[in-house]
């Protein structure tokens, strides 16, 4: 540094608060991203990117030096300090804010307190037709309108009848909010967390299952539901000026069929989630994920040796940090050419999540699970992390998921299943509800049916209201009696060598 910048810098100190005072400086790197400024207690230039893991960097009259010699470690920001050490750009026109007054705002705004419960992890038992299936569209909808854990609770076990807005689950399946899976025998941890599987063009990749893919949606309302206005502007902003970008690439791989990363790398392909990439002499294509992508953008960071040091960018974005670097670079000539002014932001609201597993009971619970099975617990929920073994990515299952399993009592009693499912999960008993049955005849039958069958096999077997609730007439009774009621009782009875007419003889004799 010349005399004339120490000087600028002394001067640039003295200019900014400290950490424990409200207000700071704000100034933004070349990608035009905002950053904190202030002064450190051994009055050296301290910067803070406005994003959820705001980690501090020092930029220090050696660090400056490093910069101006193309070794420094925070470039991005640094660059933006010398302008100011050269008097390109003035202190005092430097904008100032205060953090109490951006709360104060933020609390000002009215959102929603989101409906809950305590219990996240409930099952849904009872014998085939008791309602299982739709009582769970009722369960989600009454935790959505608020309504008590009690009264919920009641609603369902008692299987009462509820006249619900069919409105409110329709307009969580219309938010993607609820997932619906059915577990068999053959499912395993790589279908419902993360695994390898063969994509398209015939390579090996990791995908993430379906609880992941919700944990994640789950965990990223959970999070932005937290954030200020201002930093959900910033992310409005970079949506938009990154889905510009995509159509760009797009438009050159349509007439190029490819889009030049630099002379030796290049995009192929846009997918859900990254875009592909590959080189002349590669064996295989590798993934550019757009969340890497974002972390790079909100860090303002786009130099090869800075985003070697970024926390929580994939070792993949690490090792091939040169491409990432022309890519950023791309993407920031783009941006300057770009005018996005974003207007009318609100604060998001913090919403449920749910997935249905039906069948529960008939997975291999350990294997499905694998390690996060105790994440799932209650208290567990925000606070817990494992490493995921193929991704090798911290993962937490979020407070705002809700897991509702249907299980067959039929098929195996709860004293046989598997102890550490029974252990994390909440079991509401259905019971047949014969005021459900209009037909009159319809009802004797299910009544003295569910009789006998309680007397010789127990409540677990007992016929669900749900094969009588359609019935108007004996003619639709017969019909319900010979294809639906008849197999059952020949199933429940296999092992008597009882016929279905003698079984029906003996129930309605008592």
């Amino acid at each position: 540094m010349t005399a004339g910048q120490i000087n600028e810098y002394d001067n640039f100190v003295a200019a900014l608060f400290d950490k424990e005072n409200e207000n700071y400086h704000v100034l933004y790197t070349q990608t035009g991203q905002k950053f904190k400024v202030i002064k450190s207690v051994h009055n050296n230039i301290v910067v803070i990117p406005f994003t959820d893991i705001a980690t501090p960097m020092t930029i220090s009259k050696e660090e400056i030096d490093k910069t101006l010699n193309n070794e420094g470690n925070y470039e991005s920001y640094s660059k933006v300090i010398i302008k100011y050490l050269n008097k390109e750009n003035r202190i005092n026109d430097i904008k100032i804010e205060n953090d109490k007054e951006i709360k104060s705002n933020a609390s000002k705004v009215n959102i929603p307190k989101v409906s809950t419960i305590g219990i996240k992890n409930i099952i849904l038992y009872g014998a085939p037709g008791v309602g299982k299936t739709h009582n769970y569209q009722n369960l989600i909808s009454m935790i959505e309108n608020n309504t008590s854990q009690n009264e919920i609770f009641d609603t369902i076990s008692n299987n009462i009848h509820v006249e619900l807005n069919n409105d409110t689950f329709q307009k969580i399946k219309d938010e993607k909010r609820v997932e619906f899976v059915t577990f068999h025998q053959s499912y395993s941890y790589e279908d419902f967390i993360e695994g390898f599987r063969p994509n398209e063009s015939g390579n090996i990749e990791l995908e993430d299952g379906i609880f992941k893919q919700i944990s994640d949606e789950a965990r990223k309302n959970l999070q932005n539901s937290q954030k200020q206005i201002e930093t959900i502007r910033e992310e409005k902003k970079f949506e938009e000026l990154f889905d510009l970008f995509k159509d760009y690439i797009e438009d050159s791989i349509d007439k190029n069929k490819k889009f030049d990363i630099n002379e030796t790398a290049y995009i192929t392909n846009i997918e859900q989630d990254a875009f592909r990439y590959q080189g002349d002499n590669w064996g295989n294509s590798q993934r550019m994920k757009f969340s890497d992508i974002e972390l790079l953008y909100n860090t303002g960071i786009y130099e090869r040796k800075e985003i070697k040091k970024v926390h929580n960018i994939s070792g993949l974005a690490k090792q091939h940090a040169t491409y990432f670097s022309y890519f950023m670079k791309h993407f920031l000539e783009f941006n300057k050419k770009q005018k996005i002014e974003i207007r009318n932001i609100d604060k998001i609201e913090q919403k449920n999540f749910y997935i249905v597993i039906d069948e529960i009971n008939r997975g291999n619970i350990s294997k499905i699970f694998g390690e996060l099975i105790t994440l799932i617990e209650e208290d567990k929920r925000d606070e817990y992390t494992v490493t995921l073994p193929y991704s090798k990515e911290p993962f937490k299952v979020p407070s705002n998921l809700y897991i509702i399993a249907t299980m067959n009592s039929t098929d195996k009693s709860i004293a046989t299943i598997d102890i550490a499912l029974r252990r994390r999960f909440t079991f509401l008993r259905m019971k047949p509800n014969l005021a459900l049955v209009e037909d009159d005849n319809a009802r004797e039958m299910m009544e003295k049916l569910n009789i006998y069958i309680t007397k010789n096999l127990g409540e677990d077997y007992q016929l669900g209201h749900s094969y009588f609730m359609k019935v108007q007439n004996d003619e639709e009774l017969e019909f319900v009696k010979e294809y639906k009621i008849k197999p059952l009782l020949e199933e429940y009875f296999y092992a008597d060598e009882k016929s279905a007419d003698k079984i029906l003889d003996e129930a309605f004799k008592n």
